[in-house]
């Protein structure tokens, strides 16, 4: 087995994934990508006190070091909430994410991932999508590669939050690359996010 399928193989048992039914929305899946359906609470990530599913979108590239498309990713929460949550708590709910995430891989991986602590910092974007029911954040993210390096990386950050009161769940979607938003991996990152719909 390659290393880049023993990476997704153990990153797959550690948050304990589900198969997927049918989801209740609409989300694109690029040629060559990857998904994976974990319900809340999160194995690794427990202290995020939510009610759903994450939905996520692995690049063909997310676990190779060498790829342009490395550790890009896309996933949703798909929520219960009793109030929309801003990007300082987005932030905070990130840091525990990223957080979590590198200790459980490195208790699988038998490395020392030090002193964790992931930062995140995200604002309104520039130029706010903001249409009714949704708002979209900018930003970027600093954690520890565990999958591969054991490195840090620093990723852009893209959140939008979708509310679909039929079903009164909140989706909140989060895009993630080191690479610069101009950059072409940011295409599947878009279609993925724009083609998001809420299920009638």
């Amino acid at each position: 087995m390659r290393r880049s399928s023993l990476i997704v193989a153990a990153f797959l048992i550690m948050t304990a994934a589900v198969a997927a039914e049918e989801l209740p929305f609409e989300l694109p899946i690029p040629d060559g990508w990857r998904t994976e359906t974990i319900p809340f609470p999160l194995g690794f990530a427990p202290e995020l006190e939510y009610e759903g599913l994450e939905e996520l979108r692995f690049a063909p590239g997310m676990f190779d070091a060498e790829a342009e498309d490395f550790w890009t990713y896309a996933f949703v929460w798909w929520i219960t909430a009793d109030a929309v949550p801003g990007p300082d708590v987005l932030a905070a709910d990130l840091v525990t994410y990223f957080d979590g995430l590198v200790r459980a891989v490195a208790e699988g991986g038998e490395f020392d991932p030090g002193d964790v602590a992931a930062t995140v910092r995200l604002a309104p974007a520039p130029a706010p999508f903001d249409h009714g029911e949704s708002v979209e954040y900018l930003g970027t993210a600093t954690t520890v590669d565990a999958f591969v390096t054991h490195e840090p990386v620093t990723l852009n950050v893209r959140v939008r939050w979708v509310r679909c009161p039929d079903d009164d769940r909140l989706a909140v979607i989060f895009e993630f690359s080191p690479q610069p938003h101009g950059h072409h991996v940011w295409r599947d990152l878009i279609a993925i996010r724009d083609g998001f719909r809420c299920r009638e």
